[in-house]
């Protein structure tokens, strides 16, 4: 039936005769400007959070340039005088198809009216009713209730969900289940690869979203409601481990993913899961030895502790409180709360055993790391300038070496072997506690980071169909499959590092791709119509930023070029940047008395419950702190929001090198899996991930070069696909059922590109609607034309 488009004056003089909504006034979105007795909204400039970002309020008297305004909320009836272009009319309310409530659509793309402040409302009313998804035009937004909804993800919403264009004839049926049906479908019917899109702050539901969406996919693959395949089982089975091994509490979450994820469900040519392929990037492993104040470790060294019985916890030198293990109480409170670490125990050692993970040897690697991280260091003789350290309690160094199968742990982590030249002799450096207890870490993370990375390589063999052997690249998965992102969302804290970098990052180039899929969309529409509407194409993007970030002597690329240089410094790094780019209107230096603001985007009423000063956290680990010369900054204008980044400890964290002697360490356990996730090395210099750099990290690969070519891989996979969008949204920082902080919201709807969606559809023709329904409810004006039709 195709669709019907006007431009959105043209399509607001058709509406007033429609008769789902109630007539509007002549004036409407004319020259002439509002009406008396007209229903708008204004911005409220009010510094109150208490307060929501809009007001709506009456026109009570107009000239066409100012207009004065009678407040009904938060005004107390008070009446202000209002330039007209600062006022963004409101929809009408239809009483004779909502029993006398206001009309939510559901979606956004169909309010009459489309601002900031109309889709924020129309957010506001569907979220009182749980109707927590909507659509705006191509995408879906999921707005996180807090709560369970009874039957929202029940079987039958399963069979009731369809693709967002069968829903054309009739009212529009958003939720997560029609996302997948629609990938589903395209997929059988065209054969081309499909991708589903997950992005949101942490706590908006991203994690619980991509469970649904492989729950979905699983039911509908097995021919809706007969027993699923064996193959799409093991693929549900992956789902805790990941959860336990990459997720933990933050100040945000209780459930927060710490790294980000792709997975690619393969589908045969009967449309049945015939095996999968998952791909992961930047696991927030810095979070193994320090936490931000009021965050956690991740779940399943709470899982262990909780799970295991009395036996076993012994034979792993472990005890029940968490409290007595240094790397889960260090910095953060080691509070988790609404979390069950018995029965997610369960299920994750359930799930490892399905998949073939050797819980017993994982078990023992993660009982060895929460000893090591027990070890402490005292200095060995006051006098000495050096400080030379030692190992202050043996005894528990003795119980890590036991669990990790080495010897000799002692003394490698309290001396450093040091060669003085090309050619010089090697001479041994003894270590001060602090630096011992960074090399400590050092070795905890690597491990950690091992293991993660072999549980994936795991996963993805026993997920592998039949007879194929997993790719080691996951951009050559061969056959059909549909592509699951579960990605880190843009942050914005009082203290932004390198990771808030690499996140912001990523998000800058989501969001690029995201745009130019969501302008390709309205223009194969227009297409199929016949219609002309090059204005799409000119929508604004972010490659200003992306330049910034990644091009030749941006951000990312100078990083590299300092860490490449024997005395390559953060301050020198920071004053080059401000000579290059010191004319870019994307990037700044920090006002001189910056105000610290927690969480994601600022905003007037900011995002306050993550406001927290995490000082100088590289102290912790014994690097610069204390009276110090403050950390240079430097200030990117994202497409989101304004980040002030502090460069505190990135060349190290950037050069991610690790000592030699640890990592022959580890190369020579007796511990089996420790063998197979540290194989040893012809030449322990010549392994790029166990040498050190003691020429400043030269020929090797840095951090970012390896997460830049991860990302590029993965753009390049999604630019293949056809994509499907969600924008998860978090409505309060307390994660409260019931209550909706407008000023989070809309800051929310900005940073995931919903806003950016109205955007490209109001420079295009923004007003759609089936041919059918169209007819039938204009057919009042011309009857004959009608009847010809």
């Amino acid at each position: 039936l195709g669709k019907w488009k006007a431009p959105r004056r043209l399509a607001a003089a058709v509406c007033r005769c429609d008769p789902y909504r109630r007539p509007m006034a002549s004036s409407l979105l004319s020259s002439e400007g509002v009406a008396e007795g007209q229903r708008v909204w204004i911005k409220n400039k009010s510094s109150d959070p208490r307060e929501p970002p809009f007001l709506a309020g009456t026109v009570v008297e107009a000239d066409g340039t100012t207009a004065k305004i009678a407040l009904d909320n938060w005004g107390s009836g008070e009446t202000v005088a209002v330039s007209e272009s600062e006022l963004d009319v409101a929809n009408a309310v239809s009483a004779e198809l909502s029993g006398g409530e206001e009309r939510a659509e559901p979606d956004n793309c169909d309010l009459l009216q489309l601002s900031e402040a109309t889709l924020l409302h129309n957010t506001l009313l569907r979220y009182r009713r749980d109707e927590i998804y909507t659509f705006t035009g191509p995408i879906v937004t999921s707005l996180n209730p807090c709560k369970p909804i009874d039957g929202l993800y029940s079987t039958e919403r399963m069979k009731a969900a369809k693709p967002r264009e069968e829903d054309e004839l009739g009212a529009p049926n958003p939720h997560i289940y029609s996302v997948g049906a629609n990938a589903y479908k395209t997929l059988c019917e065209t054969g081309r690869n499909q991708s589903i899109v997950v992005t949101g702050i942490s706590g908006a539901g991203k994690t619980e979203a991509n469970k649904y969406l492989l729950k979905y996919l699983v039911w509908r693959a097995s021919k809706e409601g007969t027993e699923s395949s064996p193959m799409a089982q093991t693929v549900l089975d992956s789902t805790p481990v990941f959860e336990a091994f990459g997720n933990a509490t933050t100040v945000m979450n209780p459930n927060s993913s710490r790294f980000g994820k792709f997975m690619r469900v393969l589908f045969d040519d009967a449309g049945c899961i015939s095996g999968a392929n998952i791909s992961t990037y930047l696991l927030e492993k810095s979070r193994l030895a320090l936490q931000q104040p009021g965050e956690t470790n991740f779940h399943i060294f709470y899982q262990l502790l909780a799970g295991l019985d009395d036996g076993a916890l012994a034979k792993l030198h472990l005890g029940r409180d968490s409290a007595s293990f240094h790397y889960l109480t260090r910095a953060g409170s080691g509070v988790r709360e609404g979390l069950d670490d018995v029965n997610e125990f369960k299920a994750t050692h359930s799930s490892m055993q399905t998949l073939g993970l050797r819980p017993d040897d994982v078990f023992s690697i993660l009982a060895g790391i929460l000893n090591l991280g027990n070890v402490t260091f005292e200095v060995v003789d006051q006098n000495n300038a050096e400080r030379a350290s030692k190992v202050s309690n043996p005894d528990v160094i003795a119980k890590a070496e036991a669990l990790l199968g080495m010897t000799g742990l002692s003394r490698v982590l309290t001396v450093r072997r040091v060669q003085a030249g090309a050619r010089a002799s090697v001479y041994e450096k003894p270590l001060n506690p602090e630096q011992a207890g960074r090399a400590r870490d050092a070795l905890s993370k690597r491990v950690y980071d091992r293991l993660f990375s072999w549980i994936v390589k795991s996963i993805n063999e026993c997920v592998a169909p039949p007879g194929a052997a997993p790719p080691t690249d996951g951009s050559r998965v061969a056959g059909k499959w549909i592509g699951l992102l579960d990605i880190f969302g843009f942050e914005n804290f009082a203290f932004n590092s390198f990771e808030q970098l690499c996140i912001n990052y990523a998000n800058e180039k989501l969001q690029k791709q995201f745009i130019v899929a969501a302008a390709e969309l309205c223009l194969r529409d227009y297409e199929a119509e016949g219609i002309a509407c090059a204005a799409v194409a000119t929508c604004p993007d972010n490659a200003a930023q992306i330049a910034l970030l990644d091009g030749r002597g941006g951000v990312m690329r100078l990083l590299d070029e300092e860490c490449s240089l024997p005395r390559g410094s953060e301050r020198a790094y920071v004053d080059k940047l401000r000579s290059a780019w010191s004319a870019s209107d994307v990037f700044a230096r920090p006002p001189p008395a910056r105000q610290q603001r927690g969480g994601p985007a600022g905003g007037r009423a900011g995002w306050a419950t993550v406001g927290l000063s995490l000082g100088r956290l590289t102290g912790a680990f014994g690097g610069p702190g204390g009276g110090e010369e403050p950390s240079p900054q430097f200030v990117v204008r994202h497409y989101a929001a304004d980040v002030t980044y502090t460069v505190d400890g990135w060349i190290e964290r950037n050069r991610q090198q690790f000592p030699p002697e640890l990592g022959a360490l580890l190369a020579s356990s007796r511990c089996p899996l420790l063998q197979q996730l540290f194989p040893p090395p012809r030449d322990v210099s010549s392994d790029p991930q166990l040498a050190g750099t003691p020429r400043g990290g030269m020929g090797r690969t840095t951090v970012l070069a390896a997460f830049r070519a991860s990302l590029a891989a993965l753009s390049t996979t999604l630019e293949t696909t056809a994509a499907h969008y969600v924008r998860c949204i978090k409505p309060n920082t307390a994660q409260a059922a019931g209550e909706f902080d407008g000023e989070y919201v809309a800051r929310q709807l900005a940073c995931t590109g919903v806003l950016s969606v109205i955007d490209v559809s109001k420079v295009g023709f923004p007003v759609s609607m089936p041919k059918l329904h169209f007819l039938n409810s204009y057919r009042c004006i011309a009857p004959a034309a009608a009847a010809a039709a």
